[in-house]
Order: C-alpha cells, then sequence, then structure tokens
C-alpha cells in the first residue's frame, strides 16, 4: 500500500548526465557505477585501440584512461543535446536542430548494415561543431519509404569522433565480416538550416 500513491523510484540503469567525453574512467565509473561489461576493442592494421565499458543505457569508449565517447541507445529518458530523444522522428530531429540555430559543420553517413538476416537503414550525422553524432534507422529496412527515427546519440569529443570514423570505415572495407555494409554514402552536412 506504501508504494501505492509514492513517486516512481528513480532509475538507476540510465545514462547520467556528468558522463561525459573528456573526463577519466575512473570518473565515469563513479558516476555511471560498475559496468555490465569491460571489453577491449582494437582495430587491425590502424593502432586504435580502446576499451568498452557496457551498460544498461549504452556504451562507454575509453582511450588510455579517458573516455571519448558515451553512446545512449537504451534510456527513454535520455535528452541529448537540442532536445534529442530516443525514437524521436528525423522530421523532429531537423526541427530541434532548427531551433537551436548555429553555424554547424559535419558529414552525414548514409548505408545499410546487413548481419546474417537482419538489414538495417542506417543514417548517421556527424556534428563536429557541438562533438555528438546521431544514428537513425529506418522502420522498416525493406520499405524505401519508411520514416527514421533517432536510435542512438553519441557524445564525443575529438578523439572519440576519430576512433568512430575509423570504426566506420574498418566496416565498409569488410574488416568485420559479419557485418556487410552496402550502399555506403558520406556527405558533407550543414546544421544551419
Amino acid at each position: 500500500m506504501l508504494g501505492a500513491c509514492g513517486h516512481a523510484a528513480p532509475r538507476t540503469d540510465g545514462y547520467k548526465p556528468g558522463a561525459v567525453p573528456g573526463i577519466t574512467r575512473d570518473r565515469a565509473i563513479a558516476i555511471l557505477g560498475k559496468p555490465q561489461q569491460i571489453a577491449p576493442f582494437s582495430l587491425p592494421g590502424t593502432g586504435v585501440d580502446a576499451e568498452v565499458l557496457t551498460y544498461p543505457f549504452g556504451q562507454v569508449l575509453v582511450q588510455n584512461g579517458e573516455v571519448v565517447a558515451i553512446s545512449v541507445n537504451n534510456d527513454p529518458e535520455f535528452r541529448g543535446p537540442f532536445a534529442v530523444t530516443l525514437g524521436m522522428s528525423e522530421d523532429n530531429l531537423y526541427a530541434a536542430l532548427a531551433a537551436h540555430p548555429r553555424h554547424r559543420v559535419g558529414h552525414r553517413e548514409s548505408y545499410d548494415a546487413i548481419e546474417k538476416t537482419s538489414d538495417t537503414r542506417t543514417k548517421d550525422i556527424y556534428d563536429e561543431t557541438d562533438h555528438v553524432i546521431i544514428e537513425l534507422t529506418a522502420a522498416n529496412a525493406n520499405d524505401a519509404l519508411a520514416p527514421f527515427n533517432v536510435a542512438q546519440v553519441t557524445l564525443v569529443n575529438d578523439k572519440g569522433m576519430r576512433l568512430i570514423e575509423a570504426f566506420t570505415k574498418a566496416r565498409v572495407a569488410g574488416l568485420y565480416p559479419e557485418v556487410h555494409v552496402d550502399n555506403f554514402i558520406d556527405d558533407p552536412w550543414r546544421g544551419k538550416r
């Protein structure tokens, strides 16, 4: 009976705003708690090495003891830059960006990621000005007119931006044979609308 009219318990597994690129690995763990999993990550032949800390909300990438990227893909309460939320439609994303006018520089990648029998149509916006990568996926990969929605928001610093760009290039080049990337397009992107 006590829980029937009280406030909802605070979430303990979601992203916490104090965790940002540039802080130390130890500081991130102090803010976010113990990760579910810690695993090494490398791109063979590139010299890129990192550590991946996995949490219920997403992942934290660490290089040389420094957080370089934080990806959020599973937190319904997450509010990212420009008030972007997971599940937000592509039209609403562009409206949110337009509501925060600023000359932004970056690029947009679009591609199909095919893994076994799963096909995901993706658009990634790399906003180098505001240090964020916004991934949109199509609701139905087999429908060319299917709408896109925000599936992941990644906060990055310059090192994190380079790491994620290198990872995508490695996928396109076929470094990970379990995932085939098709129809890859990389275009300049300007955020001012």
